[in-house]
């Protein structure tokens, strides 16, 4: 279990996302809840257009973040870009909120690839779902339990998101049974039963946490981090391993991606690492071209590679 604490090669990660301030008053958030809730959704769409054009303003951080994505992905950045982008994740959260709310029957989803999570299922086998964050993969898991009855356990990091986290559990505090805090001391014991009962365990796969270990991979052509910690359970809890991304690509529509990584993780020591990154590299080509097909799904508003400067 030692495996999943500690730190890399480039000592302790405390990933950029992580120290940055979630901006936004909780009482402005909880109105647009309170608004999505009561059925104003065309007042809720209006008011995303002056707040998310207050975000492009104000953020600069998140537009040399953006800037530097879409000139990896694209090959070109504009004002428009960031701005549609922001758009994106913005009514990614109206859409959680009118998921958890009920209405997961007015949303369209497209699945591809769905079919080989029921294979698993049907053998009664616990699986890990990796994904990260492109497009919306709280929507989609709460999507993939309404349409095709598959509970899934998500393990996320809240810091930097407590005020929305708040905001959307009091929605439906049923889901939050589900969610397993990696920094809780019973986590690992936690993630064990999920899989040892034939569960679906989901974890991000794209930020590094406080002490995470890391693995150096390419993503659209530049240097980046991402944690080993997915690849070293999967490895201890001799699981399959999916990669699942749940897109928004239009009002109430999402597409969902999933893709098998491995039948098994098997990790070798004294070579752990590299065979690690062999499983992260591939996540990350996945994720590399779910990102060019859908840019504006693209959540990560901080500087997600090593050397912003290398392209």
């Amino acid at each position: 279990m030692e495996a999943l604490a500690g730190t890399g090669e480039d000592g302790i990660v405390v990933s950029r996302w992580i120290s940055q301030k979630e901006r936004g008053a909780e009482w402005t958030i909880r109105f647009m809840v309170w608004l999505s809730r009561r059925k104003f959704r065309f007042a809720t769409d209006v008011l995303l257009y002056p707040i998310v054009l207050y975000f492009l303003i104000v953020a600069g951080e998140s537009r040399k973040a953006s800037r530097q994505f879409f000139e990896r992905a694209t090959g070109q950045f504009s004002l428009l870009d960031h701005y549609r982008q922001l758009m994106c994740f913005a009514r990614s959260l109206v859409d959680r909120v009118a998921i958890l709310s009920g209405e997961a029957d007015s949303f369209e989803v497209i699945p591809h690839g769905r079919e080989q999570l029921f294979e698993v299922r049907r053998k009664s086998q616990g699986l890990i779902m990796l994904g990260a964050h492109l497009g919306s993969f709280e929507a989609a898991r709460v999507l993939l339990k309404d349409r095709a009855d598959i509970d899934v356990h998500i393990v996320a990091y809240f810091a930097g998101s407590e005020k929305i986290r708040r905001a959307l559990d009091a929605l439906n505090p049923q889901l939050t049974r589900n969610v397993i805090d990696p920094t809780a001391a019973d986590a690992i014991f936690s993630m064990r039963d999920v899989i040892e009962n034939g569960g679906v365990l989901a974890i991000l796969g794209d930020r590094v946490g406080i002490g995470d270990k890391t693995l150096a991979v390419d993503v659209l052509g530049a240097r980046a981090l991402l944690p080993s910690g997915p690849y070293f359970l999967a490895s201890i809890l001799q699981c399959p391993v999916y990669c699942f991304f749940g897109l928004r690509t239009g009002a109430k529509r999402y597409e969902s991606f999933v893709f098998k990584l491995a039948d098994r993780i098997q990790l070798d020591r004294g070579h752990r690492e590299e065979q690690a990154t062999i499983y992260a590299q591939r996540f990350a080509d996945l994720m590399g071209e779910m990102a060019r097909m859908h840019p504006d799904n693209w959540f990560n508003f901080f500087e997600f590679w090593c050397d912003p400067s290398n392209s």
